[in-house]
């Protein structure tokens, strides 16, 4: 997790009750998490301690009934063990990040079921509006340079993403 405050979109107890996210298809899914240098520095006796991140710093998964859950959520009570300090990537979706050879996109996924309520509203257009000004913060700019390892290129998924703005 950075040291950055990013307010969230959806509320801690109704992303911690959904069955969508840290879950995923294949056990390297490409909407697995990677962690940037302050995300490993904030988890490094995690890391320390056991086998959780891949080769290009996707956390890793486990195997549980043929899905593959995020190695930190407990999917009997569908929580995160790591929630407080989670990395960036986690805190900020719904949205998401993802770069092109040219420019950062910033997208919504559109499958997360808060998304699916929520837009259009006021509610969703204000929180856009915030992030569009956080991005533009120079200390976020910083963050951002010096843990771009984080950044997906997802327009393998673009029927999936709504594009909302260019960093």
């Amino acid at each position: 997790m950075t040291t950055l405050s990013l307010k969230q979109f959806v509320p801690s107890e109704i992303c911690l009750k959904c069955n969508g996210c840290c879950r995923y298809k294949e056990a390297d899914s490409a909407w697995r998490p990677k962690l940037g240098a302050n995300d490993q520095q904030s988890l490094a006796d995690l890391i320390i301690a056991g086998d959780v991140l891949d080769t290009q710093a996707y956390i890793k998964t486990i195997q549980t009934c043929g899905e593959h859950f995020c190695r930190f959520l407990n999917g009997v009570d569908n929580t995160c063990s790591i929630y407080t300090k989670r990395p960036f990537e986690c805190s900020l979706y719904p949205f998401i990040l993802s770069k092109t050879p040219d420019v950062v996109k910033v997208y919504v996924h559109l499958s997360c079921p808060y998304v699916q309520d929520h837009l259009p509203r006021a509610e969703f257009d204000a929180y856009v509006v915030y992030l569009k000004g956080f991005f533009r913060r120079m200390d976020i700019r910083d963050f951002l340079s010096q843990n771009n390892i984080m950044f997906h290129d997802y327009s393998f998924f673009a029927p999936e993403l709504l594009h909302l703005f260019d960093l």
